[in-house]
């Protein structure tokens, strides 16, 4: 664990977003500034801002100006603490979020698809509403899943979520005689706790990868690689796994093993980043057998948690319409790329019946995962018998796709390569440019 500290500040008078806008005036331009909310009055600032702010004004101390920019107290607390408050927050509690437009030149609130130029892609394979996916198939372990219209659900055709595959692979978290067992149905559906602080986090992700729904307005809501078949497998009422290891080492043998899964999506994280060997074993034998494992970097702490930290899989940070790093992403010689992360339009979950409702705001290298693992499947539909041909499935086509997806990145003007990987994704050159595709 780095030896970092982050400001905590508490806002008594005003709002977060008007603090938020003095920071950006000390930060200059260039930096996509965020804090990160979480108690009523208290928010953190992370490390590479505070660094930002003294670089620009290095004759004024940082707690002063923090001060001067409205915090009425600052305490220094370091990453494990700050990683804590993140995950025990409770969203309801806190100020509501400010709707931030993305201007319809950039794509409005389908910005993610075009930021990661994935038309070309959909093109190539008939367009995004006729991919013939084969025998291909993706999976998922999260929180499980909700019966949701992105995902078909209620929908002409129903569902292309493999259910009869889903499962739920959960220990009790209670020790033996505490109380009466709960026995879950292993059936892979996040039953929405009200006690589960990323309750819905299935829904929202996976939608990411492979839903379609046209709403009422009109639009059309599409995950990167549409309708693609689709397997979740729940481990978890959190997005922090450090005591569900055997869980996810068992989710993933069994999408790899008996479900067969080609690209498998992982937007959980350990922190502080220390693997167990369980989870080492499962990643390397998922890499062994071909599979692409696409795992989010993590939100709000500096280091790259596990497993996207592991060699074997596709370590993925966060960036912003604006083609920003985005504020809440970890970072780190460990990531592979970035992909959009902030202000996504995505599903809202509901605990019983079928979810219709749809909500922006969606943050998080979650979902720049879940956009790699659609585009994974994308690549894997695209090139298949060049891909089969070339390098069988073996470890050879994680390392293919890793060294295409580098190789086609775009870079915007300033890109820095060792924290957020070699650029952009771009799933469109992916797609299309053999010579970039096949490496």
């Amino acid at each position: 664990m780095s030896h970092v500290y982050y400001a905590k500040v508490v806002i008594i008078h005003g709002t977060f977003e008007d603090y938020r806008q003095q920071l950006v005036q000390l930060a200059g331009p260039g930096m996509d500034v965020g804090v990160l909310q979480v108690g009523v009055h208290e928010a953190l600032l992370r490390p590479h801002l505070l660094r930002q702010i003294r670089s620009r004004q290095p004759a004024v101390p940082v707690e002063q100006l923090l001060r001067e920019a409205g915090a009425n107290r600052i305490d220094w607390i370091r990453e494990d603490a700050a990683q804590t408050l993140y995950l025990q927050r409770i969203v309801e509690d806190l100020d509501p979020q400010i709707e931030i437009a993305v201007p319809d030149l950039a794509g409005g609130r389908a910005w993610h698809l075009q930021a990661v130029n994935v038309a070309p892609a959909w093109a190539a394979l008939g367009g995004p509403d006729t991919i013939n996916w084969g025998t291909l198939c993706v999976g998922q372990l999260d929180t499980g899943y909700t019966r949701h219209k992105a995902l078909g659900h209620g929908q002409p055709g129903g569902t292309w979520l493999l259910t009869d595959q889903c499962r739920t692979i959960m220990d009790s978290d209670l020790p033996p005689g505490y109380a009466p067992d709960l026995v879950q149905p292993d059936d892979g559906v996040d039953p929405m706790s009200p006690s589960a602080l990323f309750r819905g986090h299935g829904t929202r992700v996976g939608s990411t990868i492979s839903g379609h729904a046209v709403l009422d307005d009109g639009f059309t809501f599409r995950g990167i690689a549409p309708k693609v078949p689709h397997a979740v497998v729940r481990i978890t009422d959190s997005v922090a796994i450090n005591d569900r290891q055997n869980e996810f080492a068992q989710g993933l043998r069994y999408l790899v093993d008996v479900v067969g899964v080609d690209v498998i999506n992982v937007s959980l994280g350990v922190f502080p980043p220390v693997a167990s060997p369980a989870m080492k074993r499962a990643v390397a034998h998922a890499h062994a057998q071909g599979v692409i494992v696409v795992c989010a970097a993590g939100n709000h702490v500096d280091p790259v948690v596990a497993p996207a930290r592991l060699p074997e899989t596709i370590a993925v940070a966060g960036v912003t319409w604006q083609s920003l790093p985005w504020y809440g992403s970890s970072f780190g010689p460990e990531v592979d790329f970035s992909a959009p992360a902030a202000n996504l339009y995505r599903p809202e979950p509901v605990p019983q019946g079928i979810g219709t409702q749809f909500k922006g705001m969606g943050d998080g290298t979650s979902y720049a995962a879940a956009i790699t693992t659609g585009s994974a499947a994308l690549w894997l539909c695209r090139w298949g018998p060049e891909i089969a041909a070339k390098y069988g499935r073996t470890g050879a086509r994680v390392e293919a796709f890793r060294q295409a997806a580098i190789a086609s990145c775009r870079k915007p003007p300033g890109w820095y390569p060792t924290p957020f990987g070699a650029g952009i994704l771009d799933t469109g050159r992916l797609c299309t440019d053999p010579s970039l595709a096949l490496p």
